[in-house]
Formats: C-alpha cells, structure tokens, sequence
C-alpha cells in the first residue's frame, strides 16, 4: 500500500510515540495537527486495509505462568498442508514459517503451562504430522521485545533494553489472571480506549493507566503502541539470525542492548545438542538491509558461526496475544 504523507506520520507516531494516557489519540491528533475525528477515521480505514494489526499492548507469557519455546522441524511436504491447518486451531503456537534451513524446514512458536506439557503438545503435533526430525529451543530468556517499522527507511527498528532475569507473574503481582489477558487484546480505536477496561475490572480510568506503567516499567507489558503489517507498507522480508559463541549469554545481552534493527532477541536452550542458542528477528524492505543488520549482530558478538534464515512462507499470519 502506498501511504501518503498523514498516513506515514500517523504510523510512526503510533508505533514509536503512542501516549499512555486516559486518552492517547487525542494526544496524537494534537501532535499532527489532525482533528480527533479525522485521526480516529484514519487509523480505522488503516485497521481495514490491514496496515495496521491493532493498536495495544503485548503481555509477557513468563507474567501468565507460562513457558515458551521455538521449534525446527523437518516435515515432509506432503504433511506441510496438513501441519498448516493444524496450526491454525492452536491458540498457543505462533510465528510459523517455511525457512530457509537446509534440515529444518518448518519454524514455530509454541506456549504451554509447563516445560512438560509444551514437550508432550510438540511430541503428539510432531508425531500427528510425520516429522522426521525437531529440536526443542526453549526460552531461557526473553531480551527484547519490540516490533516496530521504520516505514521511511524501510528497516524494523526500536529502541535497545536491557531485560530483568525475572518476569513477575500474575500471583506475584497480587493481579487477576483476566485483566492481564485483556491487556492483550486490541484497544478500541475510540477518545477513551482504557474505560471499557476500567469498568470491566474496577479500576478508575487514571488508576488503569498508572497499572499499565507500572508493569511496564516491570517489562510485564511490552511493545506498546502500534502493531503494523509489514508487508502492507513495504517490509517484505524477515530474518531468523541465530548465532554460536563463547560466551552466548553476554552475546545475546549485546544484541538487545545495542542492535536497534532487532525485534525479538531470546536466550534459548535446546533439548538436543545445538549450538546456536542466541536467536534474534529482523525485518526489512529486502534482504540486502536484512544481511546488513545481521552483519552488526555478528560484530557486537564476534560471533563464530551463525545462521540467517529467511521466511519462504507464512503459515499462520496474523496477531499474536
């Protein structure tokens, strides 16, 4: 889609600058100089045309009480259709993609209650489809988590962070279990986007907002603001970089903390033997931005080896809760 100039500005203020405030796209009208209906109007008819996914938050899975982890798998191509309409009944298993991987062909998120449950699910959906191989990348630590566009140079691009070892959850933050899961959910697209929430829950508006800050602050809530599909706004391609070193701990802090091109980096550990437990997404407009950020990676981490695989297909596209 070709954005015009009000468009690219109201995309970027949404994903880099969306206010937290009882009424956050009346502070974005004003900082365009757009009236609030005008703004309103425009995010929407974006919403239609799935420019944008939804605008909102994301809620760290360590604050639900749950484990993560990131698959490769070896399915034979007469499965793959099969695997595909599988995956869309799972809530639970995201980001899957078709890769570049010449052993493992298929790549995908799944979240389970436990470590032993997620083994069993990817055992019985593994199984359920003939896999000839996988390996278990289980989330050791979340580094970064920030999926925002840069529509003007055409790169992914945030801000570094520097994550806590801990995430609190849910019961440790004395919060009910299903305001963090609404927190999930897309906002209204409306002057007072917190207020359903807030009587929904008990909460004043002002008291809402001050909550959301407060578990953000805790990296409890992450990647505020906008969630644009990039490939509406000319961010075709997507990279899985994953990298050996000595010391992959301090390497993977290196990458979240100063490789602004990065969305996702995550420290992982496998159930088999592999040496690549640094992984880290990166987005771009072609493969050539892609290669270039990939090759910052490697210099912050002096990097022994490493792998870059591009998405060849998208098997479950859509928002991630």
């Amino acid at each position: 889609m070709n954005l015009n100039d009000t468009q690219t500005r109201l995309i970027m203020e949404l994903q880099y600058n969306f206010p937290l405030d009882e009424r956050p796209f009346t502070i974005v009208s004003d900082r365009l100089k757009l009236s609030l209906d005008v703004t309103l109007k425009e995010i929407i008819g974006l919403i239609d045309a799935e420019v944008i996914k939804r605008v909102g938050m994301y809620v760290n899975f360590r604050s639900k009480g749950m484990e993560g982890a990131l698959i490769a798998a070896s399915i034979p191509l007469d499965q793959l259709d099969k695997f595909r309409r599988e995956a869309l009944h799972i809530r639970e298993l995201t980001h899957n993609f078709i890769r570049n991987h010449p052993r493992y062909n298929v790549w995908y998120v799944l979240k389970a209650e436990s470590k032993e449950t997620l083994e069993r699910k990817v055992q019985d959906l593994m199984e359920d489809v003939k896999a000839e191989d996988y390996v278990i990348l289980f989330s050791k630590r979340n580094l970064k988590l920030s999926v925002k566009y840069d529509v003007v140079k055409g790169i992914s691009w945030s801000k570094t962070e520097k994550t806590p070892e801990k995430i609190p959850t849910a019961d440790e933050l004395g919060l009910n279990m299903e305001l963090l899961k609404s927190l999930s959910y897309p906002l209204p697209v409306v002057e007072r986007p917190f207020k359903p929430l807030a009587d929904k829950f008990g909460y004043k508006e002002d008291e809402l907002v001050d909550l959301i800050s407060e578990l953000r602050s805790k990296h409890v809530i992450k990647d505020y603001g906008a969630t644009i599909n990039g490939e509406k706004v000319g961010i075709v391609e997507n990279a899985m970089l994953l990298i050996n070193t000595e010391d992959i701990e301090t390497s993977c802090n290196r990458i979240a903390e100063n490789l602004n091109e990065a969305t996702h980096v995550v420290l992982r550990e496998s159930n088999k033997p592999w040496d690549y437990l640094c992984y880290c997404m990166l987005h771009g407009k072609n493969k050539a931005v892609i290669k270039e950020a990939a090759m910052k990676a490697l210099g912050i981490t002096g990097a022994k080896s490493y792998m870059l695989l591009y998405s060849l297909d998208n098997l479950k596209p859509g928002i991630v809760m």
